[in-house]
């Protein structure tokens, strides 16, 4: 038996790898044409390049494993039932159950790596790349120029070159016009035969060495004093901020950077922080009800006062009573002024309840993910008995279905949740329940050696139907 289920698992690891290496790079490939123009105007390293796909690489992994997994299961068992594989098993008394029992046993296994995955490696990767996102978008753009183009992107500076050759790190130009407006007290122009312009990675610094030119100067401040000067080398250096990158450090998290624990704490806090404000909400009534309702011995005002002590109330009332000479207009006030210290915390209320949906749907999803590698086993094994087919158009077709009702499922259900129409739990589990149930009942069918749908009797109930007609 044992030799037997080893076999059975040899048969899912390459289509497993393979669909996960499919999967990942149409996730990378989406990643690339969204993102590499942007990341590439920016004029960032190769080995900065790498790192942001790398991080990005997280998130891939932990959606393209329970994908892999289903269609790695029906791949292999096609293939199995194709080959006749499975009718030899059976003849030799080894029963479906049997058969699907190791590889339900391996989806546990991912099952728990993934969860562990989703806890420790998936949150400090997207956080990571947050950082790093950030940082990019921040990051001005590589200087480019072009012949005869007036380039303003260099603060207070414009500069225009009529040919440019591009070296390694430097670029030897000619005819170059500079507009200077560093000082506002003076306006600077400055031509030159030719020059080269060197870019400094370590000091965020454009060192510009001009050749046989001049610099026309003249005072703003006194426009009667004009300056012309001749020069056989000048140079200059402009300073140029975020041209370079600098990484920085945060230790703000989102929602999907941060642990189930870290998450489940902040949900816990929040709560605390609803029991607070509902107790301030409700002193702020019984101090309305001490100050406005009548002082009964009984009955609902007196109920409504429950906990206070009868002598203090009796005494305020009295002195309320004696001092005090409402108006209407003083009594509409101070309604209102109620209304909206209750809307006020209301709002903070429904802020930290919305708040706690939310996390809650991210605990629940780093759990309900993973667990469709069970759910995925469940189905993709009787559909790989059924289709008799082991490639890969079969089985990306078979799965392409549950895909999409998987991921709907989740997509809909988060928004949902997050709207607080339905509990955060059903949200992420409806998927796996729904698809787990198809999954038993398949398997069920396998076992009592049934199928999917009887065609016959589909036939006869449509023909009795059209003949009654």
């Amino acid at each position: 038996m044992f030799i037997l289920w080893r076999y059975i698992i040899k048969e899912h690891i390459n289509p497993f790898f393979f669909s996960i290496s499919v999967i990942s790079l149409v996730f990378l490939l989406n990643l690339v044409f969204r993102e590499l123009g942007r990341i590439l105007s920016r004029g960032l390293s190769f080995g900065l390049i790498l790192e942001f796909f790398f991080l990005n690489m997280a998130w891939i992994i932990a959606l393209a494993v329970p994908m892999a997994v289903l269609i790695a299961t029906v791949m292999a068992f096609g293939r199995l039932s194709g080959d006749s594989e499975i009718i030899a098993m059976k003849a030799g008394g080894v029963s479906i159950l049997h058969i699907i029992f190791p590889v339900f046993v391996v989806s546990i296994l991912l099952n728990f790596f993934l969860i562990w995955f989703n806890n420790n490696v998936l949150p400090d990767f997207n956080h990571r790349t947050r950082l790093l996102a950030t940082d990019i978008a921040r990051k001005r753009p590589t200087i480019n120029l072009e012949p005869g183009v007036l380039y303003r992107d260099l603060p207070n500076y414009n500069l225009m070159v009529q040919k440019i050759k591009e070296a390694r790190d430097t670029s030897y130009v000619k005819t170059v016009f500079i507009e200077d407006n560093s000082d506002p007290n003076s306006n600077k122009i400055i031509f030159a035969k030719s020059g080269k312009i060197h870019f400094d990675q370590s000091t965020g610094y454009i060192y510009l060495t001009l050749y046989n030119g001049e610099i026309h100067e003249l005072d703003l401040q006194r426009m009667e004093e004009y300056r012309k000067i001749h020069f056989p080398k000048y140079v200059m250096s402009i300073s140029v901020p975020n041209m370079v990158l600098h990484r920085s450090d945060s230790k703000y998290r989102g929602d999907r950077e941060k642990s189930a624990q870290m998450m489940q704490a902040e949900v816990d806090s929040n709560k605390k922080q609803i029991i607070k404000h509902k107790e301030k909400m409700n002193q702020i009534f019984q101090e309305y009800f001490i100050k406005y309702l009548p002082y009964p011995e009984s009955g609902l005002g007196f109920k409504a006062l429950k906990g206070r002590d009868k002598k203090t109330i009796r005494s305020y009332y009295k002195k309320e009573n004696n001092h005090r000479k409402l108006t209407l207009d003083r009594i509409k006030k101070e309604h209102r002024q109620l209304r909206q210290r209750i809307l006020a915390e209301r709002h903070i209320i429904n802020n930290f309840e919305r708040a706690n949906y939310s996390l809650t749907v991210e605990v629940q999803k780093k759990y309900s993910i993973p667990f469709a590698c069970i759910v995925f086993v469940l189905i993709g094994a009787p559909l790989g008995i059924m289709s008799r087919k082991g490639n890969l158009a079969v089985a990306g077709g078979i799965s392409f279905g549950f895909f999409l009702l998987y991921w709907i499922s989740l997509i809909g259900g988060e928004e949902l949740a997050d709207n607080q129409l339905i509990t955060p739990f059903m949200a992420m589990w409806l998927a796996n329940l729904v698809v787990g149930a198809g999954g038993v009942y398949l398997v069920i069918h396998s076992i009592r050696e049934a199928t999917f749908i009887n065609w016959t009797a589909t036939g006869d109930f449509f023909g009795k139907i059209f003949k009654k007609k």
